[in-house]
């Protein structure tokens, strides 16, 4: 057995908590993803704190100008994966009218990431595909109003760059039998944006077009 396959939670549990803290301490000084990491558990529960340092790691995350290989891809894979699940519940149980607009503002990472790699980029794609599932159901819980949230779904979709709302309207579809008016909502407006959308010069739908009618046809209209 090597020492990698020794370290396990149960095994790190037995370390004395001090020692655990101190170790913790060392390594979140060297690694800035663990630090942010770290911040956010210190902020818990405190939900002004929580919200503050969510706001925070993002805004850090999306300074960030450094060529992202595929071992800095998969650590920073992991960041984004460690920031969806707090807002998706730590903020949306201690903060849920904050939770929606938090999610919204990670969607703007997407560019930060693509822009930096040439990789594929799989689970970053998986990342933002299940925060699609998750800003749905913090803006339900939330009770955003079911016009403003049409309104941001018909932008996001408009301004989609790298396809990390590509699961949107799926999720928002999937979330009918729950939350109809939603889907009620986007539809009417997807609808209304297609017949006041002005022709493109040499009479084709154009892109907007095309994205709109895609997101009809996946809510089944």
């Amino acid at each position: 057995m090597s020492i990698d396959d020794e370290i396990d939670i149960k095994a790190v549990a037995a370390i004395e908590p001090e020692r655990q803290a101190t170790l913790l301490a060392e390594l979140a000084r060297a690694h800035p993803g663990l630090r942010r990491r770290l911040r956010f558990e210190l902020a818990t529960p405190r939900s002004d704190s929580m919200v503050a340092t969510v706001r925070e790691w993002i805004l850090e995350l999306g300074a960030q100008t450094s060529f992202l290989g595929a071992e800095q891809l998969s650590e920073l894979a992991a960041e984004l994966d460690a920031i969806r699940a707090a807002i998706a519940a730590s903020i949306a149980r201690a903060a849920p009218d904050r939770a929606p607009d938090l999610m919204w503002e990670f969607f703007a990472l997407a560019g930060t990431v693509y822009e930096r790699t040439t990789e594929e980029g799989w689970e970053i794609s998986s990342i933002f595909d299940e925060a699609c599932s998750d800003l749905v159901k913090v803006s339900v819980h939330a009770g955003v109003e079911p016009a403003l949230f049409a309104t941001r779904v018909v932008a996001a979709l408009i301004s989609d760059q790298y396809g990390e709302y590509r699961a949107l309207i799926g999720a928002i579809a999937s979330a009918e039998p729950w939350a109809p008016t939603y889907s009620a909502q986007l539809t009417a407006l997807l609808k209304r944006c297609l017949e006041e959308q002005p022709a493109t010069r040499d009479g084709s739908n154009g892109t907007t077009d095309r994205r709109l009618q895609h997101a009809l046809r996946e809510l089944g209209v």
